[in-house]
This record gives structure tokens, C-alpha cells and sequence, in this order.
């Protein structure tokens, strides 16, 4: 990436970025000597060095009366970074609060690729839910190289529950159901003819998600009435693999 383009990303306007680099590579300059390095006019060159100074990525001084400029040391600038970034997070509380205001539509994300899958497995940690409901396939078991092999204990380490559906055969009914109190989950086998799902879903909190591990893609919605419906198809399916 070019160094022009580097310092925009950081909030730079073309003019500070040419008076920057103009100013460290000079050395200590007057702002008429910096300003004409850097193509743009004096009185230009005045206010955008009074605008650095004040970010601190250029010092100002006086020899024999006058002003001069230099610049900061160019790792000042990964300060800047961390100011942003302190910034930002100071911020999302209030940014969260705007954001969850919109709840007139629903909010779908689409993810494709080798990491689509764990998309949604890293969503549910972030959301921590009281419980997972899972219609589950074996292809959870079957596309580890798409999965982190340790979801189902880090989820177990925030306290977050599951009920899982499954097909008799799969691996969730030869293994995983005897781990239900170790795993924080209660699983439901029903039979292999009538449930045998190519995809995984998962409803928690105001989401539901789709789980698409041959091909490589997951799907999130995000809205309170169709997870509520969705919750309600989950507990007839429930009941139903209870007999």
C-alpha cells in the first residue's frame, strides 16, 4: 500500500500527508520551507502544521525566535492507531445502542467459503445464549477441517446449553448423547429415514442460523418474530423426537 494512501486510512487529508512526509524528511524546517516541499501554500502550510502539532505527530519549537517544525518519530503513528482503536471501544456501547434500535426488518448475513461454517459457531459465543436449539447433521463431524474441534468446550466454558436433534446412526446418537451432561446439552434421537438433514440449524437468542457444510456457505437472520416462530417449530420437534 502506498504511504499516501496509509496515512488517509489513519484520517490524514492529502494536503497533511504531503506536509508530513515533506516534514520528515527534512528534518527541523520552517513551515514556508516544509509548506514548499510539499507543493501547497504557505498559509496552507501553516494551518495544516498547526493541525499536526495538535495530533503529535510533529513537534514545534523556536531557534533564535522563529518557529520551526519537525517531525515525530515515524512509530507515532502506531499511537495513533491505538488512540483510534481505545476510541472506538470507548464508543460501542453507544454505537451497539443505535445499532439495535432497528428492529423494523430483518438483518440476514451470508457467509461463503472455508471459514462460512464457523461464522456461525464463533456467533453463538459471541451472543451467549442461555441455549442453543440444534437440528443437527453428522456433517459437523464429517468437515472438521471447516470447524474449530474445540466449539463444543469453549461453548460448555460460557455456560451455554444446547438441545439437539439427531438421526439415529450419526455420530451425534453413537457417542455425543452420552456426553450430554459433560457437553451441557440434552439430545433427542429420531429415526434415520425421517431425519437426516444435509444442513445444521441453529435458533438462538433473535437469530436463526443455516449451517451448509458441503457447500460451504451459512446463512444468519436476525429478527425476534421469525426466531420466536422458529422456536415454536423447535419445541413440536422436540416433543415429537420425545416419542
Amino acid at each position: 500500500m502506498q504511504i499516501l494512501q496509509l496515512l488517509q486510512k489513519l484520517g490524514f487529508s492529502p494536503n497533511e500527508s504531503r506536509v508530513y512526509l515533506a516534514a520528515l524528511e527534512m528534518g527541523v524546517a520552517s513551515a514556508q520551507d516544509i509548506a514548499e516541499k510539499a507543493g501547497i501554500k504557505r498559509t496552507t502550510g501553516y494551518s495544516v502544521l498547526s493541525y499536526l502539532v495538535n495530533r503529535g505527530v510533529v513537534a514545534k519549537t523556536k531557534i533564535r525566535g522563529k518557529n520551526r517544525f519537525s517531525a515525530e518519530a515515524p512509530d507515532r503513528l502506531l499511537t495513533l492507531i491505538n488512540e483510534i482503536e481505545h476510541g472506538i471501544k470507548a464508543a460501542l456501547p453507544e454505537l451497539e445502542a443505535i445499532y439495535n434500535k432497528r428492529t423494523t426488518k430483518p438483518k440476514i448475513i451470508f457467509y461463503e467459503g472455508k471459514n462460512a461454517v464457523q461464522k456461525v459457531y464463533d456467533d453463538t459465543l459471541k451472543e451467549r445464549p442461555l441455549e442453543i436449539m440444534e437440528w443437527n447433521t453428522n456433517a459437523y463431524f464429517e468437515g472438521k477441517e471447516q470447524v474449530d474441534p474445540d466449539y463444543i468446550s469453549k461453548r460448555v466454558a460460557l455456560g451455554i446449553r444446547a438441545r439437539r436433534i439427531a438421526g439415529s446412526g450419526s455420530e451425534w446418537d453413537e457417542k455425543h448423547r452420552y456426553l450430554d451432561k459433560k457437553e451441557l446439552a440434552e439430545t433427542r434421537i429420531v429415526p434415520k429415514q425421517n431425519f437426516s438433514p444435509g444442513i445444521e440449524v441453529n435458533i438462538y437468542n433473535s437469530k436463526i442460523a443455516f449451517l451448509n457444510y458441503a457447500e460451504s456457505m451459512s446463512v444468519i437472520i436476525e429478527s425476534p418474530a421469525i426466531a420466536e416462530a422458529m422456536k415454536q417449530a423447535y419445541e413440536l420437534s422436540w416433543t415429537g423426537a420425545a416419542k
